[in-house]
């Protein structure tokens, strides 16, 4: 793929994207090797392209054993990835290794580790990091999973630096019955500097959402999303009511709020650490089908 661009001073730049992989897919062995690289003068005035001034190739290969018994299927993966600018500065560096189960009654398992290289304010930064989850689906009405990635992490500033980080992602969903369902997740992101003669923890992160749903009908539902926020000290809160007539005529209504801790926007006028409404709109919006 190529473009020819001219700019409002008649500048003339010209660009090309080069695309190409060979894969299979089996029910053991598979493979994947792609090459792609994108030019730094492509452009596209009409199309959105997230970065250029890359070559990459990237290469995979697998292997699945299926002993289709208390273990459904399991698997090993090595994957490698290599990433360049045209002056042929390497930018990125990523090694791989992971491992899957699945396992009868809906339940599966992962595990991964990674050594990878990332540049960052033209300093090559070394990480090592490792990664383990699972989901357990057995349940209709209530099913959860896991997740935890933990490993070196770059603090990107002015002046960036290797540190240690962790996230930690929990999620369940609840069906009490077919009409409502819930989805209750918290995420958490912790950075400490590992620097000094003494870990300092630099921030510790946690956000609750819980996203729930009830089926009044097959045209009324209605909605409900809860989320806070433990950096921010936020607490944000949408209720919305949606009455569908066909695929193309639906009538919503709703309801959004914003709860903040008054002691981090006044602490004179509020000392204490209670959650305050900042914020409040109704809304409603009517979609409607002509056929003609």
């Amino acid at each position: 793929m190529g473009t020819s661009n001219r700019d409002l001073e008649g500048v003339e730049r010209q660009g090309h994207i080069i695309d190409a992989n060979i894969q299979k897919r089996g029910r053991n062995p598979s493979y994947f090797l792609a090459h792609y690289q994108i030019d730094p003068d492509f452009q596209t005035a009409t199309g959105f392209i997230r970065r250029v001034d890359q070559k990459n190739t990237i290469t995979n290969m697998s292997y699945r054993w299926w002993p289709e018994s208390w273990i459904i299927n399991w698997g090993s993966r090595v994957n490698y990835r290599r990433s360049y600018d045209f002056d042929g500065v390497l930018q990125d560096e990523q090694t791989g290794v992971s491992v899957d189960a699945r396992f009868a009654r809906n339940i599966d398992f992962n595990a991964s580790f990674n050594r990878d290289m990332e540049r960052f304010q033209e300093i090559d930064f070394w990480k090592t990091r490792y990664t383990i989850g699972g989901n357990v689906r057995t349940s209709r009405r209530i099913s959860f999973g896991g997740r935890i990635d933990t490993g070196d992490q770059i603090y990107s500033v002015e002046n960036p630096f290797l540190g240690s980080g962790t996230e930690f992602d929990l999620n369940m969903t609840l069906r009490p019955s077919s009409r409502l369902q819930s989805e209750i997740t918290l995420g958490t992101s912790r950075f400490i500097d590992v620097r000094g003669s003494a870990d300092e923890e630099l921030f510790d992160v946690k956000i609750w959402r819980a996203f729930t749903t009830y089926q009044f009908t097959t045209r009324l539902l209605l909605r409900n999303i809860m989320e806070y926020n433990s950096f921010d000290k936020r607490l944000l809160a949408n209720v919305l009511a949606t009455y569908r007539v066909n695929a193309g005529t639906v009538f919503f209504v709703g309801d959004d709020a914003r709860y903040d801790q008054g002691n981090r926007f006044d602490a004179a006028l509020f000392p204490d650490s209670r959650l305050l409404r900042t914020n409040h709109a109704i809304f409603t919006k009517l979609q409607f089908l002509f056929r003609l």
